[in-house]
């Protein structure tokens, strides 16, 4: 295969999608690649997913004039716009056969809101657990109180809690302050 021309330039967006709108995601991908499809300069398509809707489309197309325009065109602009409703993206944009894109993932997220939703999940279970191991085992000293409570509330928040809470709150983790993903 031969090597793309040094002037190819590449269009990375990065998606994080709001829970429950995965199915509106799949429909609006088919379309802007559609749109990508029928613009001139364009070479290919790449969808890269990541867990709990988190996605990367990747456009080439032959210089950055030509990627700029279909980016700009009323059409993908008014498309796009219908994604940033229940989603938030990072779009990227470089020219040459060798480059390198910085992709937003979780470990993006801001410390301080990790903590935030980290904190109000933990506190009602570890409120409940904590009550439950005192009230059964009133007796017996305080290790080993703490030790099923700390079992239950490590295992349910492992399994259960933090799986969803990421799915739920991904959108707004990886915001930055303008509202884009940040990496």
């Amino acid at each position: 295969m031969p090597a793309d021309p040094p002037q190819t330039a590449t269009v990375v967006t990065s998606r994080a999608i709001r829970a429950g709108h995965e199915q509106e995601f799949e429909a609006w991908v088919e379309t802007l690649q559609r749109l990508a499809r029928t613009a001139p300069g364009y070479r290919a398509a790449i969808r890269l997913g990541q867990t709990a809707g988190f996605q990367h489309l990747l456009f080439r197309f032959d210089d950055q004039a030509r990627a700029d325009a279909w980016h700009d065109s009323p059409a993908v602009r008014a498309h796009v716009a219908i994604a940033d409703g229940w989603s938030t993206a990072r779009r990227q944009i470089q020219s040459g056969d060798r480059i390198a894109f910085d992709l937003p993932s979780d470990a993006s997220a801001s410390k301080w809101k990790r903590f935030i939703t980290t904190w109000l999940a933990v506190f009602p279970v570890l409120l409940v657990f904590s009550a439950a191991t005192r009230t059964l085992l009133h007796q017996a000293p305080l290790p080993l109180q703490l030790l099923p409570s700390s079992l239950l509330l490590t295992a349910t928040l492992q399994w259960i809690i933090l799986p969803r809470l990421q799915r739920y709150t991904r959108f707004w983790l990886l915001q930055d302050r303008s509202g884009r993903l940040q990496t």
